[in-house]
């Protein structure tokens, strides 16, 4: 299959989505913006093409110089995707030429923080590229092994084909003006169905990660069990920290099997424990603390944090009361602690 569809950013106003839609167009990549800065017109542009009946997926232009800052940057274009459901991937669109002089090893290092990042989340990761890029800046082999290729090589000709093929799931061929485009707009061809394959489920990107066998996660503390569909924890509570997934059981009680790396889980554990390495980082207390439900001295104690006991940190936060509260995940339950009393 193959079907038309067009990239914009704040450089393209005045559009007319529904004519753009009757012109043929059945996708639009809409630009989030770059490190924590928005676009000007995504609102618009998703809300106008969603409106007239077109898939929509994002990219970010990535300008990252670390592994760090690219989940920075991919956390951003996260939550500015987050209130939208998007039939397409977000793309990580790397291209500045600020990083020319990095290495391949570190921008293909950049490359897979930021897509982990974005596929821990819940979305369908891809990478946005030209073939000079593929061919003198990445370990390619690395990324498009693992996710989606956006093959950017100007033809100026859609029905005349690219000479590159790197197993592309979607080409930028160039640039023309269509109905309803107010001047000249960029053109995409792409190659599979991404709704069908993405799903039109309300859960299918609801935020939740889903590990592969082999993974290392953070284990938020809790139970674990001697079986998928044991009804009986196995001994104490095992403490929260990083682990590897040895087994998966999907549609059972305890899901996921981890041995524990910092945690000394050793066993069969529930989904809501079990957390992207990226979502965040682990921490000890520096002195007995409250867990609280919700941000906030008035939040509800969930339970009492022993000194030095381990807790996950997630990288959400909110200043109240005094107090910088960050989300925590401690012994199968999630919600916040004073950040203050916490050391990484």
């Amino acid at each position: 299959m193959a079907v038309k569809g067009i990239d914009i950013s704040y450089a393209n106003k005045g559009l007319d989505y529904a004519r753009l839609k009757a012109d043929g167009v059945s996708f639009a990549i809409i630009r989030t913006g770059y490190r924590d800065q928005t676009d000007a017109m995504f609102e618009t542009h998703i809300k106008g093409a969603k409106a007239a009946g077109i898939n929509v997926g994002a990219y970010c232009y990535c300008m990252a110089k670390t592994p760090a800052e690219a989940r920075k940057e991919a956390q951003h274009a996260i939550s500015v995707v987050k209130p939208y459901k998007l039939s397409y991937p977000l793309f990580c669109d790397m291209e500045d030429s600020s990083l020319f002089d990095l290495s391949k090893t570190k921008l293909t290092n950049i490359a897979l923080a930021f897509l982990e990042t974005v596929e821990a989340a819940g979305y369908r990761a891809g990478l946005y590229a030209n073939p000079s890029w593929l061919e003198n800046k990445l370990n390619r082999d690395r990324i498009l092994s693992r996710y989606d290729l956006w093959l950017a090589h100007w033809t100026e000709d859609p029905d005349v084909p690219s000479r590159y093929q790197y197993g592309q799931k979607m080409w930028q061929w160039g640039a023309e003006e269509l109905n309803g485009s107010n001047g000249r707009i960029d053109g995409d061809i792409c190659f599979v169905d991404y709704p069908a394959i993405i799903g039109d489920e309300d859960d299918c990107q609801c935020g939740g990660y889903i590990p592969s066998k082999g993974d290392t996660v953070l284990f938020g503390g809790g139970s674990h069990y001697g079986a998928s569909s044991s009804a009986k924890p196995t001994g104490s509570l095992r403490t929260a920290g990083t682990a590897k997934v040895t087994n998966i059981a999907q549609g059972t009680a305890h899901p996921y099997h981890l041995v524990g790396e910092s945690s000394n889980v050793y066993g069969w554990v529930d989904k809501d424990t079990v957390f992207a390495l990226s979502s965040g980082e682990t921490g000890k207390a520096k002195a007995e603390l409250n867990f609280r439900e919700t941000a906030g001295l008035d939040g509800k104690i969930l339970t009492v944090i022993p000194a030095n006991s381990t807790v996950v940190l997630f990288k959400e936060t909110e200043a109240k009361d005094g107090y910088v509260w960050q989300k925590a995940a401690y012994n199968g339950l999630v919600g916040y602690v004073a950040s203050e009393y916490i050391a990484i």
